[in-house]
């Protein structure tokens, strides 16, 4: 699964949190899928607005470097 989306998921992305149903539909994954991905990488949730729909539920997104 890491092959798949590796490189690229969350990378190409604005840096915001975004909802499962949004990240399903910006790479046109099933939600199965994205869900796996997510849990197999350890990227873990919060709960906030989604930077796409804009509701307010459990988001998952990159977290900023820290500059040194």
């Amino acid at each position: 699964m890491r092959d798949r989306f590796s490189g690229k998921f969350l990378g190409g992305l604005p840096m915001r949190h975004y909802c499962i149903d949004c990240l399903s539909q910006l790479y046109g994954e099933p939600l199965e899928t994205i869900g796996e991905y997510l849990g197999e990488t350890g990227i873990t949730s919060r709960q906030g607005h989604c930077g796409n729909c804009g509701e307010h539920k459990e988001t998952f997104g990159r977290l900023p470097r820290l500059i040194r």
